[in-house]
């Protein structure tokens, strides 16, 4: 009898913890989901917000210059921003208009290699600067982040 007894304590213990542990990852996505564009597309779109303004850098150059070679901008993309855009869509938005800037970070030179003048490198970052207008039509209800599946995959998408 006293065996059974904690064995069962053990269990519920190991039941209790796991369930803690499920709160906490459930804790983390949700605070990851509120610091994406979709969870910050959902909060104004609940405030009543009419519009929600949203950048994200599309493309970053880098400047490599290489002694008595040259110098170049080699190209380092991010992630698709077609998803991001349609999780924001998804959450009661349409996209009204996109623009982009080119932002410079830096620059680095050298002396050209027996000749005179210099070569140059820039390196910056594109960023895509996206404006979108409330339309409830596009609102998709779930009840939580996680639990919204896309429709083509049928996978969650967080």
């Amino acid at each position: 009898m006293l065996k059974r007894r904690t064995d069962d304590e053990k269990e519920a213990k190991r039941l209790q913890k796991e369930s803690a542990a499920e709160d906490k990852q459930r804790e983390r996505v949700m605070v990851a989901f509120f610091e994406s564009p979709a969870g910050r597309a959902r909060q104004a779109f609940e405030q009543g917000d009419a519009v929600f303004q949203y950048s994200i850098d599309v493309h970053t150059n880098q400047a490599v210059v290489v002694p008595m070679v040259g110098a170049y901008a080699t190209p380092k993309a991010t992630t698709d921003p077609t998803d991001i855009l349609n999780s924001v869509c998804n959450e009661g938005w349409e996209l009204v208009n996109g623009s982009f800037v080119f932002l410079e970070l830096g620059s680095e030179s050298r002396d050209k290699f027996m000749a005179s003048g210099q070569q140059v490198a820039v390196k910056g970052t594109v960023i895509g600067y996206y404006l979108f207008k409330r339309c409830e039509p596009n609102k998709r209800e779930t009840k939580l982040p996680w639990e919204a599946v896309s429709a083509g995959s049928q996978q969650p998408v967080a």
